[in-house]
């Protein structure tokens, strides 16, 4: 999916809400936990009970047999140690996602609905993270466009966690900085404080200074005005 410049993927954001809450627990991977999956402390609490349905369950004149055990929970086997690591990946997902929604509300981060079919970026109010499917569309990544019966691609403008401290921007990635704005401005015209922003959002967990910032943009040439007669083709 392209993701405009300037803005996060709903999977990137939470992502990075991730590593703020439980640094190297998180794998990135935490999205593809199934829900409904349950801690082993539950598990020993209801694993000998009769089950909700079918035979055993009360008032269906069938009781389990003496010594029978009824069968592993809905979602797999709660005591198998696989389990319950994806059940600890989905319990952080939750915590991330809660988070991200917290913040959307509370205005602290912005959203926007990309429609892949016109360009636009839509923003969005925080009222919408107020609703009872809010979860759903965190989840899914799309809402509907405004005015439109088709969804869009959800986003987050991009940002820096709370919990990361902005570094010092090293001189060895002084050339890498400048290839990036070359590789940026080789196929759309940015101003100087176009190219600063740009530079700073390519580099988040950085620091530069605007000397480290001037030194890059004037490695890479800005294009100004149109060509002269002279050098236009007969």
């Amino acid at each position: 999916m392209f993701v405009p410049s300037g803005y996060l993927s709903i999977q990137d954001a939470l992502n990075h809400l991730g590593r703020d809450l439980f640094k190297s627990e998180w794998t990135d991977e935490e999205n593809k936990a199934r829900s409904g999956l349950i801690s082993e402390d539950e598990w020993l609490k209801i694993k000998d009970l009769p089950p909700a349905r079918g035979a055993g369950a009360p008032g269906d004149g069938r009781a389990l047999q003496p010594g029978s055990k009824p069968g592993p929970h809905r979602t797999g086997d709660p005591s198998d140690p696989s389990y319950q690591k994806e059940y600890q990946a989905r319990m952080r997902y939750v915590a991330a996602r809660r988070r991200l929604r917290e913040r959307l509300e509370a205005d602290e981060l912005e959203a926007a609905i990309l429609d892949s079919w016109t360009g636009k970026l839509h923003q969005v109010s925080p009222s919408l993270w107020r609703r009872a499917d809010a979860d759903r569309i965190i989840d899914k990544g799309q809402v509907l466009i405004p005015g439109s019966r088709n969804t869009g691609s959800l986003l987050v403008k991009r940002f820096v966690g709370p919990d990361v401290q902005r570094k010092p921007f090293p001189r060895a990635k002084i050339q890498e900085a400048i290839e990036r704005l070359k590789e940026k401005t080789a196929s759309e015209t940015l101003t100087r404080p176009q190219q600063a922003e740009f530079l700073r959002e390519s580099f988040p967990t950085h620091s530069l200074t605007e000397r480290q910032i001037r030194e890059i943009c004037r490695a890479v040439p800005v294009s100004t005005g149109r060509p002269k007669k002279s050098d236009k083709k007969v």
